[in-house]
Order: structure tokens, then C-alpha cells, then sequence
């Protein structure tokens, strides 16, 4: 990894009423799967700048979801679902887990791969390309 030309930005959890509309709905339809008692730990919605641009954008990690009914209905063997909105945009990842790091001044979203490195994603015209 580029340790020495990365700087890894720090994701901050958000209170939900900070929330945008497009967050709230993600995280009412995890609600909304669960048929017991459906709680979302503080880190469940983060804001890191993903795109760059200085402004915040959201995270939201399905893996900080629990339903009481369903122990793996929100992970499985895959990762677990991580939502992006960026200007009002929404897209999706499956993730074992995820971080993001900032190289001369471009903002990447890294996960682990199966081949045991990472994989970055760019934000680019509206949608995630792999770098």
C-alpha cells in the first residue's frame, strides 16, 4: 500500500436527523426487511468525503444493521451491503469491509480483495470505476 502517499480520511458517524432524504429511505428499507426489532449502531451512517470535493458525502453499512429475528439478513458470506450517496446519487457495494484513502489529491474507496490486497474504487460522472 502507498503509506507514504496516503492519507486515510476518518469516516464520522451522523445522527439521523441530520440525514438526507436518500439516507433515511436507505436505512427505512433495512428497517422495513426486518420482521422483529431492528436497531442501526452509530457507525451505521457516516459522512467521509468520497468524491473530493471538500463536502461530505454519506456511507451507510448495512453491517452495523442487526435485526433480532434474522442474524445474517443484512451480512452473509459475500460482505455485508454498503450504500454511497454522493450528490443525491445512490450506488451499492457488497463489502467485507471498507476505507477510504486520499492520493494526490483524488479521494478512493478501498475494500479488501479475494486475492488478498485491496481494490480501489474512483467516483467519477456518477458512478464507482475500479482503479
Amino acid at each position: 500500500m502507498r503509506t507514504a502517499l496516503a492519507l486515510i480520511l476518518l469516516a464520522t458517524p451522523a445522527l439521523a436527523e441530520d440525514w438526507p432524504p436518500e439516507v433515511a429511505a436507505i436505512v427505512e428499507e433495512a428497517s422495513a426487511s426486518c420482521e422483529g426489532d431492528f436497531t442501526a449502531a452509530p457507525e451505521a451512517v457516516t459522512q467521509a468525503d468520497l468524491n473530493g470535493d471538500g463536502t461530505p458525502d454519506w456511507v451507510i453499512d448495512s453491517g452495523a444493521f442487526q435485526c433480532s429475528t434474522a442474524a445474517s439478513l443484512y451480512c452473509g458470506t459475500q460482505g455485508c451491503g454498503v450504500d454511497t450517496v454522493i450528490d443525491g446519487i445512490r450506488a451499492s457495494f457488497t463489502l467485507h469491509d471498507w476505507a477510504t484513502e486520499t492520493e494526490n489529491g483524488t479521494t478512493y474507496l478501498t475494500a479488501p480483495n479475494d486475492q488478498g490486497g485491496t481494490t480501489r474504487f474512483r467516483w467519477s460522472n456518477g458512478e464507482w470505476q475500479i482503479q
